[in-house]
């Protein structure tokens, strides 16, 4: 490295600490891996999801997606039903309440960013999602 690119590695993970460590974000984290992820991934599951299938996909432990579960049940936002092919796997299957409730928040969460977008605009929000997707790919999922 030379002596410009040398601070490159420090102040890239300075600026993502500062960008994950807001407020805002934290919230949209517990979010993501909370209730709305999985009502927001049960959405396009007609047939229901069993609970290591949720895990897995949102990467929470089971303990963790237990409690979940039992919140948005105990809610009304999906029900528990045993699965048809296999009576010992119970899948969690979004209630009509649940998609109303993921509506709301995609709703919010699109609100949310507007100023984002009209600040950078959307040919820089394309590109910043593209430069995310790389930075993801450099660190794979194990």
């Amino acid at each position: 490295m030379d002596i410009k690119t040398e601070n490159l590695p420090e102040e890239l993970y300075g600026v993502l600490a500062d960008l994950l460590n807001r407020r805002e974000n934290i919230e949209i984290l517990n979010s993501i891996r909370g209730e709305y992820g999985v009502l927001n991934y049960l959405c396009g599951r007609e047939d229901g999801v069993s609970a290591g299938e949720l895990g897995k996909a949102l990467h929470v432990v089971p303990g963790r997606m237990a409690d979940i579960l039992k919140s948005l049940e105990q809610k009304g936002l999906i029900v528990r039903l045993h699965n048809d092919k296999d009576r010992r796997v119970v899948n969690a299957v979004i209630t009509d309440e649940g998609r109303r409730v993921s509506t709301e928040k995609r709703l919010e969460i699109h609100n949310d960013y507007q100023g984002l977008f009209r600040i950078l605009g959307e040919t820089e929000v394309r590109e910043l999602i593209r430069l995310l997707r790389i930075v993801l790919s450099y660190y794979p999922d194990k």
